[in-house]
């Protein structure tokens, strides 16, 4: 029974990470062949040229064989490239020069491709020791409108988000905006002028919960807005954090300072509860959404909040044709503007990532 479940536990290391042509044997002699691509729920699938993927019990598997070079690794670390093939209690190691290296199978820890060896070390290096200028990430989307003939108008729209991601923390540094003008009746010139920058900071600590810092900074002419400068922290929590899928939320505190090109200069502390998602909905379509809010705790009653909504559709690895609409909410603006900004925007996005 024990070198039954030795062997289980082994055949289930075997499987993870293996991107070459692999034959399972299972207990009624059947074989199939293809590549083994996951582990999951108790089930090894198979990604065969003619079934398309197939899940198999692990306790089916009596054995199984790899025909390209793997590297497989030992108790204690040790690694060995070579092929693989599961005989009674032992798997053997074929060499590249010949020589084979057979151990029992209560000592394997993992086989894997050279591939995804190089993934694995680099993913435990993102989750113990991180330097600084690795693991970034860019997106960067442009859109441009223009009219001619009755209407003469141009609206160019930007946005840039650099974001590094490890096993225990999150950077994040945004940039968006967008600048219209128009020369169709008077009075000609620009209809719209709004930047915004932002850095944030997260700390897990525990397996859901996280501890931000962030300063937010915002200019619009047309509401008369030199710079709103938003400092401020608090805690979070990852309700969601899968590979496809992730939903935070956060509450905390700001100090807002807000500067008017007319001469008036606003401080307040301000609450902030804050919550954002992202979605990949399939392999070509991701959305994502973000709401927060904040309730001026200086002037009671008073209070601002930005939601953000948002898609991207692959054209390839690197670009994306993107859709994005925000609200800005202001609910003391300068006398004669008015309280809703709502912003939206289509264009081209490039995507790009540290390997």
């Amino acid at each position: 029974m024990v070198p039954q479940m030795i062997k289980t536990c082994a055949l289930l290391f075997l499987t993870f990470g293996l991107a070459s042509a692999d034959t399972v044997v299972l207990s009624n002699g059947d074989r199939v062949s293809g590549v083994i691509v996951t582990t999951a729920d108790g089930k090894v699938t198979v990604k065969t040229e003619f079934m398309g993927e197939v899940k198999i019990e692990r306790k089916a598997i009596v054995a199984i064989e790899v025909e390209e070079p793997v590297v497989v690794t030992f108790e204690g670390g040790e690694t060995v490239v070579g092929r693989v093939k599961t005989e009674e209690e032992h798997v053997n190691v074929i060499q590249e020069d010949g020589s084979k290296v057979t151990k029992p199978l209560a000592a394997f820890q993992a086989v894997r491709t050279s591939d995804y060896q190089r993934k694995w070390e680099r993913e435990q290096k993102r989750a113990t020791n991180p330097g600084w200028f690795d693991f970034w990430s860019l997106k960067a989307d442009l859109g441009l409108a223009s009219a001619s003939g009755n209407a003469r108008t141009t609206t160019v729209s930007s946005g840039t988000v650099l974001e590094r991601v490890t096993g225990f923390d999150k950077t994040t540094l945004r940039f968006k905006q967008i600048y219209s003008t128009q020369q169709t009746k008077e009075p000609k010139g620009v209809t719209a002028n709004a930047v915004t920058g932002s850095a944030k900071y997260e700390r897990d600590f525990g397996q859901d919960l996280f501890v931000y810092g962030a300063g937010v900074f915002d200019f619009d002419e047309f509401q008369n807005l030199d710079l709103r400068s938003a400092l401020g922290g608090g805690l979070g929590w990852h309700i969601i954090r899968r590979d496809r899928h992730s939903w935070d939320f956060g509450a905390g505190s700001n100090w807002n300072r807000e500067k008017f090109s007319t001469g008036l200069i606003r401080n307040s502390a301000e609450a902030n509860i804050n919550e954002e998602s992202s979605h990949e909905l399939t392999k070509m379509l991701s959305f994502y959404q973000g709401f927060a809010i904040f309730p001026n705790l200086t002037d009671r009653g008073e209070y601002r909040f930005n939601a953000r909504l948002g898609a991207d559709l692959k054209i390839n690895t690197h670009l994306s044709v993107t859709f994005r609409i925000s609200d800005r909410f202001l609910s003391n603006p300068i006398e004669g503007n008015k309280k809703n900004d709502v912003l939206m925007s289509t264009g081209i996005q490039y995507t790009w990532a540290q390997q």
